[in-house]
């Protein structure tokens, strides 16, 4: 769909560009459409708003395609978590309307530690979960917003991984 959208922009841009080149040539519109000034103010404000709106869904399609697929990550050399994400506009941890919960082991402790190998990796704090997955989500929607991101995101799974230093909670 961004694909299609980017390809109209291109179009209409090449269109306008076309007919200014025709009539810098010619002297001749190629479009010869009459308007009253209010007119091209009702036409400018519609193309506005189709281009907030059609904004503002790719927006919304690209949130649910992502909550939809982020749902278990480790943080650091911490367990594997997995979550939900529910519709909260007010929460603490609220991103873009939706709220991690149901935070869990993907395994839990008892089954980890009856299988034949060492299970390795700690606990992390339900906050400190829902903060990352906040940053995380942010970072994979808005791309400008995940470069200023990424050192931090960084940071915080350099202190939930205990092999590269001593600190652990």
């Amino acid at each position: 769909m961004k694909d299609t959208i980017k390809g109209i922009i291109i179009g209409v841009v090449s269109s306008l560009i076309a007919s200014g080149i025709i009539y810098g040539t010619t002297e001749k519109f190629l479009w010869n459409i009459q308007l009253p000034l209010w007119g091209w103010l009702i036409l400018t404000l519609v193309i506005l708003f189709a281009f907030y709106l059609i904004k503002r869904l790719i927006l919304l399609h690209k949130i649910r395609d992502i909550i939809s697929e982020y749902t278990e990550g480790a943080f650091g050399d911490s367990y594997v978590y997995t979550w939900e994400f529910k519709r909260n506009r007010k929460g603490q941890y609220s991103v873009y309307g939706y709220e991690a919960t149901k935070i869990a082991l993907k395994k839990s402790l008892a089954e980890q530690n009856n299988e034949h190998i060492f299970t390795c990796g700690h606990e992390v704090p339900e906050q400190i979960i829902k903060m990352m997955i906040q940053l995380t989500l942010m970072s994979m929607i808005k791309k400008r917003l995940g470069v200023l991101l990424r050192p931090t995101l960084e940071y915080l799974h350099w202190i939930e991984n205990s092999q590269c230093h001593k600190l652990l909670h």
